[in-house]
């Protein structure tokens, strides 16, 4: 199994966060709760190498695009939702409906191992919400 670096699983929090659809407090949300969760000086370092690498905006420029053009805007780039494709191996054509379910289906079926517990479990959250709102639907 390859463990994740701290920066990765939390890029792929906010991916997730992404296709479920966050505005800016679900954003300043989940990042308090990763704080508090994994140490706050281990989360910072982490998204201040996503931001360098222009992985993530952060969430002072998130604010600032709120303010700006009215609209929420996710933690993740393009760049970042890119990376997360890429290192993942996850069809970036998909339909947006179902990249919760192929991540994971991508991540039970990878040998990836996330150490960061309070990132898996919001991951594991978000993708058990959007099978609970389409249960019915064929999910791929």
């Amino acid at each position: 199994m390859k463990e994740l670096q701290d920066k990765e699983q939390i890029l792929i929090a906010y991916y997730a966060q992404y296709f479920k659809g966050a505005t800016l407090e679900d954003i300043k949300g989940l990042e308090q709760r990763l704080s508090d969760g994994i140490g706050e000086e281990r989360y910072r370092k982490a998204v201040k190498e996503l931001e360098e690498e222009g992985l993530v905006f952060g969430v002072e420029k998130a604010e600032a695009r709120l303010k700006e053009d009215g609209i929420d805007s996710p933690m993740a780039t393009n760049k970042g939702m890119l990376y997360v494709n890429s290192a993942l191996n996850l069809q970036s054509e998909a339909v947006e409906d179902h990249q919760l379910d192929y991540l994971e289906n991508n991540l039970e079926s990878s040998g990836l191992e996330f150490t960061l517990e309070p990132v898996e479990k919001y991951i594991r959250e978000v993708i058990q919400e959007q099978a609970n709102k389409k249960p019915n639907e064929n999910s791929p």
